[in-house]
C-alpha cells in the first residue's frame, strides 16, 4: 500500500480518535431521579452477636424502609465526577429479636440529606476501547461503552425526626433488673436534629440510550450524631449511627452545545458556564 495512502488512515484514525475522546463532553450534565430502599444502623436493635460485618447482619428486611432520590451530575473528566443528592429516606428499628431484645424499646424516623459526592470510574461510559475492539459489527468505529463502574465519597448534612418508643422490659425480674443496670442514664431529649455525614459506596450505570441511563448505588452514611433514632445510652453506645441508602435511579444527559452550556440554560439567555 502507498505510505501516502496509509498516512492519511493514521491520520484519519487520529482525528477520529480525538473526537471520540472528547465525546463525554457533550452530554457532562445528568439529571437523576429513583427509589430505593433505607436501612438504619443505630443504638436501638443490631444483630444478636457482636461480628456484624460493618453494619450489613443489621439489615433486615423488616425494617427495611422507602428512599425516594434526585440530583444532578457533572463530569470533570471522562472517569470523574460530582455528584449532588437529594434523598429523603424512612427508617425504623426494634430490639425485637437483637442482643438487646430484653430493653424492647423501638423507633422510626424521618431522614433527609443533601450531599455532595465526587466519583472515580474503573469502568467510564466513554472509555477508548483496546485496539482489537475498534469496530463494531457494522465495521463502524467503536469508541464507547455503555456500562460504567464507580466508587464514592462525600460531605453532606443530614435533618432527621425520630419518633422514639419506650417498650416494657421483658423476660424475668432478674433479667429486667440487669437489663436497667445495663443502660443507665439513657437520654432520649434535648439533642440537635441536624448533623454532619461521610457517604462512601460503590455505583453501577447502563447507557439504554443517547441520553438516558439507568443505575444502581449503594452506600453508608458515617453520620456525626447518636440519635438518628431518638435514643443514647452512654454507657452502652461506642459509636454514633449510621445508615444505609440503596437506589434505583433513572439518569438522563441533558443537550450541550459546543461550548458546553446546556440547551435549556441556553434559552434562558445564559451564554457559558
Amino acid at each position: 500500500m502507498n505510505k501516502h495512502v496509509i498516512l492519511m488512515l493514521l491520520l484519519a484514525f487520529c482525528l477520529m480518535s480525538s473526537a471520540y475522546s472528547q465525546k463525554w463532553k457533550l452530554t457532562r450534565y445528568e439529571l437523576h431521579f429513583g427509589i430505593g430502599t433505607t436501612n438504619v444502623y443505630s443504638d436501638i436493635g443490631g444483630s444478636i452477636d457482636k461480628n456484624n460485618w460493618w453494619g450489613i447482619k443489621d439489615i433486615r428486611i423488616k425494617e427495611t424502609r422507602p428512599s425516594f432520590y434526585g440530583g444532578t451530575r457533572f463530569k470533570l473528566k471522562n472517569n470523574q465526577s460530582i455528584k449532588l443528592n437529594l434523598i429523603l429516606g424512612f427508617g425504623t428499628g426494634s430490639d425485637v429479636g437483637s442482643k438487646n431484645a430484653i430493653r424492647n424499646h423501638s423507633y422510626t424516623t424521618t431522614i433527609f440529606e443533601p450531599s455532595v459526592q465526587y466519583e472515580y470510574y474503573f469502568i467510564a461510559e466513554d472509555r477508548r476501547n483496546r485496539p482489537s475492539n475498534l469496530y463494531n459489527r457494522s465495521g463502524m468505529l467503536n469508541n464507547f461503552t455503555n456500562k460504567g463502574l464507580y466508587v464514592f465519597a462525600g460531605l453532606g448534612g443530614v435533618l432527621f425526626y425520630p419518633k422514639y418508643i419506650q417498650g416494657t422490659p421483658i423476660g424475668t425480674d432478674i433479667e429486667i433488673e440487669a437489663a436497667k443496670q445495663q443502660y443507665p442514664n439513657e437520654i432520649t431529649s434535648g439533642y440537635s436534629h441536624f448533623s454532619v455525614v461521610i457517604p462512601v459506596g460503590v455505583g453501577f450505570k447502563y447507557s439504554v440510550d443517547k441520553y438516558w441511563s439507568i443505575g444502581i448505588e449503594f452506600g453508608r452514611r458515617f453520620s456525626f450524631s447518636d440519635f438518628l433514632d431518638g435514643f443514647n445510652a452512654p454507657a452502652y453506645s461506642q459509636s454514633n449511627d449510621t445508615y444505609y441508602f440503596g437506589v434505583i435511579h433513572a439518569i438522563y444527559k441533558l443537550k450541550t452545545d459546543r461550548k458546553g452550556v446546556p440547551a435549556f440554560l441556553r434559552r434562558l439567555g445564559f451564554k457559558q458556564l
